[in-house]
């Protein structure tokens, strides 16, 4: 992953904020809408271009991946990713994880009317190769695409890759385009026509666009698979949280879809209109030491710091019902829980004899994206629990357009706290990323010896004895601590069913439309 994968995690920040509440109760007398033809939801915040092949930021997903579908995708409502059939009813792998065949669904079309068949996979795959935006390197390594017949289709890679079908069925993965319209659309690899118009073959096809302030979806008469319940889906841009809070309440919206805050899901709570969701994610708050620091940049004394906090008290007291606390290096479910478990344990005292000892005199900052009040709350506790140990610390925060730039100079921060999430329910996703300099969210560059390798040899062959070894690793360093599971969240008029059963189990903030 490049690092232009940044621009989507910095909008990720605030989501990993969002609070776990279950379907609230209370005395609100606001009255709901009534369910018809037309679901009207709320986006905080304009979105990126729902173009199949540059969509990166996350919201508008719920775009693309209504109108578009993969090869394969991952099952909805159901916290441990599980692959499912999408435009392909099966598939086999080949024992060294290079050849991929997939047998294809029949009686498909595209929205302008064009006939799914095999024909139209490699297209697709170019086009994403063509436009060259973040998720191309989902198909980069793909070397030949064979159609022996019109509904089977053989993918030969370059290399093994054990997570390939989970890079199929990333909701970034790669969306089967009509090869009618690309044709027809070739000029600028057709990014001016594909901002607003959609040749897939989801339950939705794209209808009226004005951007900054609603975006519409129509439901596709000729959908193969169960008919949508709502004729028109309606997402209307709202600029603050007020205003989705009055909307909600008073029953001008059906639901809000991604980012809320801690004090308006208190509020939802107390409504007997509202129902509020939180859904299991792979978005891991986290703890990063800058290996450059003059006061933890050794390994001793770095270990026995992350030894004195109490992170599960630390989880708990910041981010309250946003998130759980973990033990766990990778998100949850990436591989066994046995092999995932975090080397360092909590040490009571740990952090008082640092304070008398190697830290005395010294003092330290932790940084935080100010658009993220979860990193920001993570920041000011431990702040508070340093301080009160006796390690002089400060909670500093930093405009969205200077956070990274800012990890990366002289007189960077000590620590940061920041939450991500990997492109896909794969091991390498997360730790490739996140764990390697070269990976784009190593946010202060940490490096451990022989975690690249490990990572090489467990991508080719999917041995989680290899993910566990890197776990070991990476976790010893005391360079990262994976500090809580956190928790996407909805808020729907209670009359609106399904929303239990639409979530993905990879991105929080996007859920499945058609499952409404």
């Amino acid at each position: 992953m490049s690092l232009s994968r940044r621009a989507m995690s910095a909008g990720a920040l605030a989501a990993g904020v969002a609070l776990a509440l279950s379907a609230c109760g209370g005395s609100s007398t606001s009255l709901s809408r009534t369910v018809d033809s037309t679901l009207e939801l709320a986006l905080l915040g304009d979105i990126a271009t729902p173009d199949p092949d540059t969509a990166y930021d996350g919201t508008e997903l719920n775009l693309v991946n209504a109108a578009y579908e993969g090869l394969v995708t991952y099952e909805p409502g159901n916290a441990e990713p599980t692959l499912a059939p999408a435009l392909a009813t099966d598939w086999t792998v080949s024992d060294d994880n290079t050849v991929f065949t997939f047998t294809l669904r029949s009686g498909v079309k595209f929205h302008d009317g064009t006939a799914f068949t095999s024909a139209a996979i490699e297209p697709s795959f170019a086009r994403r190769t063509a436009v060259d935006s973040g998720p191309a390197y989902m198909v980069a390594d793909v070397a030949s695409v064979e159609t022996p017949t019109d509904t089977q289709v053989v993918i030969t890679l370059g290399s093994p890759n054990a997570d390939f079908l989970d890079l199929l069925a990333s909701p970034f993965g790669p969306k089967i385009i009509s090869p009618k319209a690309l044709e027809a659309n070739s000029a600028d690899n057709g990014t001016t026509y594909f901002a607003d118009h959609d040749a897939g073959t989801g339950p939705y096809s794209y209808g009226a666009f004005t951007p900054g302030t609603s975006y519409e979806l129509t439901a596709y008469g000729e959908y193969w698979g169960d008919k949508p319940a709502y004729s028109t889906v309606k997402f209307e841009v709202v600029s603050n949280l007020a205003t989705v809070q009055l909307q909600l309440e008073s029953g001008q919206t059906d639901g809000l879809i991604g980012y809320t805050d801690k004090t308006s899901f208190e509020s939802y709570k107390t409504s007997d209109t509202l129902a509020t969701y939180a859904f299991d994610s792979m978005q891991t708050p986290t703890m990063f030491i800058n290996p450059k620091s003059a006061t933890l940049g050794g390994d001793k004394t770095r270990v026995s710091f992350v030894s004195g906090i109490d992170f599960t008290d630390l989880a708990t007291k910041a981010l309250g019902d946003t998130a759980s606390p973990t033990t766990e290096l990778f998100p949850h479910s990436l591989i066994p829980e046995d092999l995932n478990q975090q080397a360092i344990t909590y040490q009571v005292g740990a952090l008082a004899t640092l304070a008398s000892g190697e830290l005395r005199g010294k003092s330290l900052t932790i940084g935080y994206a100010s658009v993220s009040p979860a990193a920001q709350a993570l920041s000011d506790n431990l702040a508070a629990v340093l301080n009160s140990a006796g390690i002089k610390a400060t909670s500093v925060g930093y405009a969205q357009g200077t956070y990274y730039s800012a990890l990366e100079e002289d007189g960077a921060p000590d620590i940061t706290f920041f939450t991500g999430f990997p492109d896909t329910a794969a091991p390498d996703a997360w730790a490739r990323v996140f764990y390697t300099p070269s990976g784009g969210l190593d946010l202060f560059g940490a490096e451990v010896e022989g975690v690249e390798d490990l990572l090489n040899k467990a991508l080719s062959t999917g041995d989680d004895a290899l993910y566990g070894e890197i776990a070991e690793k990476v976790s010893s360093s005391g360079y990262w601590y994976s500090v809580a599971a956190a928790k996407g969240t909805a808020v729907f008029q209670k009359n609106i069913s399904g929303v239990d059963k639409s979530f993905n189990p990879v991105i929080t903030g996007v859920l499945d439309i058609s499952k409404l």
